[in-house]
């Protein structure tokens, strides 16, 4: 056979070789490393200690809940970056649509979700986490200040790494929304969604003030992205 007929790895046969590395860090390093190593020699015993001893470092890492929220929060700060920028910069473009367009664009704001997820289920397991609960109650009586309350919650770092994340979904939710109306109805909208990206409601109102200088018409925000 030419050489037009040889096979070609799929990414899926890629991430299928990487399937014995993970499940070496997966499994206790005592059954791993007993199956390579002759348990009576020196040099076994002092490598099985050492590979127990990093496995015991990982480990730590990993299942510490402030590590976990910070990785959350670092992921869920700067990823959403990579998807407003061509929104901003190349909104007609094919690598956009491909990207924020359709199913991919729904994706990304669910992973980004997902990740939030994490976060909130993972600071609620922390201590003080019901004090918060109870000022969160506070912010919503009317007897009582709203900012005051609020000031209370940002003291406490967990609610900080639910509520960053959070505002930056949603920032990015109603972004990928404005794009997708000012594609389909000729709209320039990149000025609103670099205002969006960076306060959030004011790009939308930046929006909403474009369409109607534009005799457009107000914006139908209705999620799709037909005629694009």
């Amino acid at each position: 056979m030419g050489a037009s007929h040889q096979k070609r790895s799929t990414p899926l046969q890629h991430q299928l070789l990487l399937l014995p590395l993970l499940l070496f860090f997966l499994l206790d390093s005592k059954q791993v490393w007993g199956l390579l190593t002759p348990q009576s020699s020196p040099w076994s015993t002092r490598t099985t200690k050492t590979q127990n001893a990093i496995n015991s470092q990982l480990q730590l890492q990993l299942s510490s809940p402030q590590e976990i929220i910070e990785a959350g929060v670092s992921l869920d700060t700067f990823a959403p970056q990579f998807l407003w920028l061509p929104m901003i910069v190349a909104p007609r473009a094919e690598l956009t649509k491909n990207l924020m367009g359709g199913t991919n664009g729904i994706l990304a704001i669910v992973s980004l979700s997902l990740v939030h997820l994490i976060i909130v289920v993972t600071a609620a397991a922390q201590e003080g986490s019901l004090d918060q609960v109870k000022i969160f109650g506070e912010v919503f009586d009317p007897s009582l200040s709203q900012l005051g309350g609020m000031q209370k919650l940002f003291q406490y770092p967990n609610f900080v790494a639910e509520e960053w994340p959070h505002v930056l979904i949603w920032d990015l939710f109603v972004g990928r929304m404005i794009w997708l109306d000012g594609l389909q109805r000729g709209i320039n909208s990149r000025i609103a969604l670099a205002f969006c990206n960076g306060i959030g409601p004011p790009g939308f109102l930046i929006y909403v003030l474009t369409c109607l200088i534009s005799g457009k018409g107000m914006p139908s925000m209705d999620g799709t992205d037909k005629k694009t």
